[in-house]
């Protein structure tokens, strides 16, 4: 009877480890030793906004982009003067900067673009965890743009490791679906269809539905919070107008109201 209490003990002391685990790390990504992590480095007891965008954009940026953005970040914390149409926003009670590039209409470009990058943090329900955000929205004109860059991204930061993990959108439960992931069109020996790539069916289109396609192809935007957690993102470019669904924080990862 001694031995089978001690084994019963110490199946509940593991089983009340695993537990511990489960609840304070509730992200498995961090244990991929094939994802991809950066350190947070900061002063005082915990980091803030500005830690976090020196994180991201790190010390030798890898793209265009995030090379631009470096160069804004470090002009604006030297107080340097910055291009009549670039502006950067920190809010370091609510956890929040952006960044924003406008280029006026020209010759070149009647409508004129712009270039809207957010980022903010905030705790996870665990104690253990924060979620960094990053979003960029690009325009042309009035008409959402998507790019490489386009989209919003995420990190899983651990108080303990003081490590960053960068996570997929599909992994935070964020993704906004606008019925058309799997379409697109294409030509083949003058004729025009619309390609489903997920049943391979091939529907065939006039040259006047070819040439609209990408004016009516839906691009999904995210704004990020700058006070509270849920995320507002915009289905763009719609014939029926823009829809707007809410992103919502539930504590550990995101929940689409759509």
């Amino acid at each position: 009877m001694k031995t089978l209490r001690l084994i019963l003990c110490s199946t509940m002391m593991v089983l009340v480890g695993l537990c511990t685990f489960a609840q304070t790390n509730p992200y498995p990504e961090e244990n991929d030793e094939y994802a991809y992590a950066v350190t947070v480095k900061y002063q005082g007891q915990k980091p803030i906004i500005n830690d976090f965008v020196n994180a991201y954009i790190g010390d030798e940026p890898e793209d265009e982009l995030t090379g631009y953005l470096s160069d804004l970040w470090h002009k604006y914390l030297k107080n340097e003067p910055l291009d009549k149409n670039e502006k950067v926003t920190l809010d370091a009670k609510n956890g929040f900067a952006s960044f924003e590039k406008v280029y006026p209409p020209d010759e070149d470009d009647p409508e004129g673009s712009k270039i809207l990058v957010e980022m903010c943090y905030w705790n996870c329900s665990d104690g253990n965890h924060k979620v960094f955000a990053e979003s960029v929205q690009i325009f042309h004109g009035d008409r959402a743009v998507e790019t490489e860059f386009s989209g919003v991204s995420f990190g899983i930061y651990n108080n303990t490791t003081h490590k960053m993990t960068y996570v997929y959108l599909d992994d935070m439960g964020a993704k906004v679906e606008t019925g058309m992931e799997n379409l697109s069109v294409s030509v083949d020996k003058g004729e025009y269809f619309l390609v489903n790539y997920e049943t391979e069916e091939r529907k065939p289109i006039t040259e006047e539905q070819y040439n609209k396609w990408w004016d009516e192809y839906p691009i999904v935007t995210y704004s990020l919070p700058r006070v509270g957690k849920d995320i507002t993102a915009v289905i763009n470019n719609r014939p029926e107008g823009k829809k707007e669904v809410i992103v919502k924080w539930n504590g550990l990862r995101f929940d689409v109201q759509q």
